[in-house]
Formats: C-alpha cells, structure tokens, sequence
C-alpha cells in the first residue's frame, strides 16, 4: 500500500530542552534545541555539515524533505551567500515547521516549496548541492530508494555537484543502496552517524578534488569555531570508513 505522504499527521512533543517532530509514529523525524534553535541536534544532521569541507561557499543548496527544518536553518544561517529551496509535499509540515521550529519565512535567497519531491525533480533544473532527506515514520518511501531516483539526482545536479543522501543503517537493503549509488556516481563517500543509525552518502558526479589534509583541517578549524557539536569526531570517521578514497589523508 502506497503511503500518502502529503497528509501523514504531524505530532510535536516536547521536554524542558528539545522539540520534536514526528510523523504518524513515535520516531522523531526531526528535534529542535529550544534555546539554540539553529544548532543541529541530531547526529545525521551534523554529518551532513561535513558538505562545507568540500564546497565551501555552494553558489545554491536545494533539500529534498523539510522535517523541523534544521537543515535549512543551518544553511540558510551558516551560507549567507547561498540560493536554498527546500520541497515538503506535507502542508501540515511547512506550517508547524515556520510555527514551532522556527523555520524563517520566504526570502528572495530562500524559499520552502510545497511539491512532491519527485515531481520536482521532473523539472531540468541543475543544482549544485542536492541534499535528499526524505522520511516518515516508518522509513524512507520506496520511490526514494529505487535505482531510478538516485539516476534521476545524478543527472539533476552539475558537473561539480554533489548528491547527499540520508539512508537508514537498520534496513537491510542499505548495503545495496550504497552499491547502486557507488555503481551510478563516480565516488560516494559514506559516513555512518551512529552505530545504528543514520548513513549519509556524499556523492560526486564528476569532479572529485580532496584538498590537502593541512587544507582541510583548516577549513575545519574555521567551522569548528562557529558551530557547538564535534564535526571533527564526523571527520575522522568519514576518513577512517573512506580510506582507499583519502590515501594521502591521515587522520591525526
């Protein structure tokens, strides 16, 4: 049976410190520190941060899935020069999104679209960072697995793009995910948020350029001193996971 994801109900629940969103279950799609509500919370949504490393300044970041919003809050706060869209089929989501988790309201940089994500994707538009987060409460839906999806963001993003996707490691066919995206895409980086728990993919379509470690380590230092989480702990990790990728990095 075909899930109708534009009107999963949306719960909230709260504790003296986070807010967090849910979809239908009990599993929290999305959590927000109530007195730093631009601070990424979850482990997966640090992970995703790593994207700087790699492209400091993207000319245009677009999120496939809005959840509470951190990863447009992030974004849209840490890359003052980005062009953001985030697409969210579920109204219900984009309202308590900008009501609870202080998602901000259009700007002429930033814009939250209601639209089904695939649909989007039908358009030619290319994008620089296409970031797909897209969940509810059981899993990710099944068209967002399917080797046809991950083709589709191949070609929808440019020559230097890159393609992040949140994967879950509890299911089974993750492993085989991964492969169909390192068999599509010239290099995936994998990066595990948890043991369990959330798996980003970074993955390149042709340009692959990994700066020195003195250069990263530097770009590191520089996003360490403005964010409050261990992005560095994330760092070693995608190293020590990657390391036929990064021979000439050496963790320290």
């Amino acid at each position: 049976m075909k899930v109708n994801l534009k009107k999963l109900p949306v719960e909230i629940s709260e504790t003296d410190r986070f807010r967090s969103l849910h979809l239908e279950t009990d599993s929290i799609q999305s959590s927000m520190d109530i007195s730093d509500p631009i601070h990424l919370t979850l482990k997966y949504t640090q992970v995703t941060a790593l994207l700087l490393l790699f492209n400091r300044h993207p000319t245009n970041i677009t999120i496939l899935g809005l959840g509470a919003g951190s990863l447009t809050k992030f974004f849209f706060y840490f890359c003052a020069r980005t062009k953001l869209k985030t697409i969210e089929i579920n109204r219900q989501v984009i309202n308590v999104a900008r009501m609870m988790f202080e998602v901000p309201k259009d700007t002429s940089r930033h814009k939250v679209i209601e639209q089904d994500a695939m649909d989007f994707l039908t358009k030619k538009n290319k994008h620089e960072v296409l970031i797909s987060d897209l969940f509810d409460g059981y899993g990710i839906p099944k068209q967002f697995t399917q080797k046809k999806y991950f083709q589709t963001c191949h070609d929808r993003i440019t020559k230097q793009g890159i393609f992040i996707i949140n994967l879950w490691g509890s299911d089974k066919n993750t492993p085989r995910y991964i492969k169909e995206l390192k068999d599509i895409f010239s290099k995936a980086i994998v990066v595990e948020s948890d043991d369990p728990g959330n798996i980003m993919v970074f993955c390149f379509k042709e340009h692959f350029k990994f700066s020195s470690n003195k250069k990263m380590e530097y770009r590191l230092k520089l996003l360490q001193a403005k964010i409050n989480f261990d992005l560095n702990f994330f760092y070693k990790r995608m190293l020590k996971r990657n390391k036929q990728l990064f021979e000439n990095i050496h963790c320290h």
